[in-house]
């Protein structure tokens, strides 16, 4: 069983979701016009996507840190994660990428910011400076492209 997951300083895994935050959650799946089916509530070790098994698992970790973390990651919507599980790993099922590497999971949060829909400007922009910062903790640079810069700048930025 594979399992790809983000990891930050959000909220607990162990934090049960409640009656109400899974009825947004939902709210957000059908948002971004993902197949809610594939999702499972206080289910599993954590948010993460369940390759082999084609299940999306929703904890606790799903909600972001609004207090204590600056960091991308911990910051990033509910939705944005939702998002990055969805359009991120689920996209490219059967790519057999080292658990949690780099580059799966650089390449999670770019195409969300790049393909989900229902994402807010924050969300893209958390979720592309999130990849970036993947690449960076690796050791890897990335160039950015004009993708990059027109979600990060604006539609302006030349």
């Amino acid at each position: 069983m594979e399992l790809r997951q983000a990891s930050g300083l959000r909220k607990s895994v162990y934090h049960l979701l409640t009656d109400t935050q899974i009825d947004l959650l939902k709210a957000d799946i059908l948002a971004i016009n993902a197949d809610i089916s594939v999702f499972r509530f206080n289910e599993g070790p954590c948010t993460c996507y369940i390759d082999d098994a084609d299940i999306i698992y929703v904890k606790g970790d799903v909600l972001p840190d609004e207090v204590y973390s600056i960091h991308p990651r911990d910051m990033m919507s509910a939705r944005a994660v939702l998002a990055h599980e969805y359009y991120g790993h689920r996209t490219y099922r059967g790519t057999h990428l080292e658990q949690q590497a780099w580059n799966d999971e650089f390449r999670a949060s770019y195409m969300a910011a790049k393909n989900a829909p229902g994402l807010s400007d924050q969300d893209r922009i958390l979720l592309v400076m999130d990849a970036m910062e993947r690449a960076k903790a690796a050791g890897v640079s990335i160039k950015w492209n004009n993708i990059m810069r027109r979600i990060v700048y604006g539609s302006d930025y030349r």
